[in-house]
C-alpha cells in the first residue's frame, strides 16, 4: 500500500485565508483535495461523484469559519462530509427505484481514477467491494482510494484508529479471498 498523500506545507496558510473569507484560500484547498474526494465517491458507487464533491466542499465552505485544526484534521473533516454526503445521496436513492451503479453518462471525462477503475470493470469493482461490510468498505475505499492515512480515516468515520485498523486488515483479507475465489472458478 502506498504511503498516504502528504499535507502541502501551504496548508496552514490556505486554511487561514479561507477562514478569512479569502477564496483563493478555499480554492487552493478544492484543487488539493476534490480528486480524492471524487474518486472516493466514485468507487464508493455514488450517481454523480462530482456532485458529491461539489456538495461537500459547499457545505464546507459554508462551514469554514468553524474548523480548528490542521491540515490533517481538515482532510478528514472534509472527508467525514463526503461520507455523510454519501450516506444522504443513497438514503435519497433508497426512495426511487434507480440502479445504484449506473454507469457514467456518455462523454464523461475519464480521469486516471476512471481509466484504473474501468481496468478492473466498475461493476466488477463494485461486486467485489459488496463482499465487505459498510463498514470495511468504507475504511478500505478511504485508505487506498482516498489515501486518507489511519488518523484521518478514524476521524472521518468516528471510529478509534485500532478499529480502523481492524476493519482494513479484515476487509482487505476478505477482498484477497474473494479475488483468489473468483480466479479460481
Amino acid at each position: 500500500m502506498s504511503e498516504p498523500m502528504r499535507e502541502p506545507a501551504e496548508t496552514a496558510g490556505w486554511l487561514a485565508a479561507a477562514q478569512r473569507g479569502d477564496s483563493a484560500g478555499f480554492d487552493a484547498i478544492y484543487r488539493w483535495l476534490a480528486g480524492p474526494v471524487t474518486a472516493f465517491a466514485r468507487a464508493r458507487g455514488a450517481d454523480d461523484p462530482e456532485g458529491i464533491t461539489n456538495e461537500t466542499f459547499l457545505r464546507a465552505f459554508r462551514s469554514i469559519d468553524s474548523f480548528t485544526g490542521d491540515g490533517g484534521r481538515l482532510r478528514a473533516w472534509i472527508f467525514s462530509i463526503a461520507r455523510n454526503q454519501l450516506i444522504d445521496a443513497h438514503r435519497r436513492s433508497q426512495r426511487r427505484p434507480d440502479e445504484l451503479f449506473a454507469p457514467p453518462p456518455e462523454g464523461a471525462a475519464d480521469g486516471a481514477d476512471v481509466v484504473a477503475l474501468e481496468r478492473v470493470g466498475l461493476e466488477e469493482l463494485h461486486d467485489v467491494l459488496s463482499v465487505l461490510t459498510d463498514e470495511q468498505r468504507e475504511v478500505v475505499l478511504m485508505r487506498l482510494v482516498a489515501d486518507l492515512s489511519l488518523a484521518e480515516t478514524a476521524e472521518a468515520v468516528g471510529r478509534p484508529v485500532s478499529a480502523v485498523k481492524r476493519l482494513q486488515a479484515r476487509g482487505l483479507k476478505r477482498l484477497q479471498r474473494e479475488i483468489l475465489a473468483r480466479e479460481v472458478s
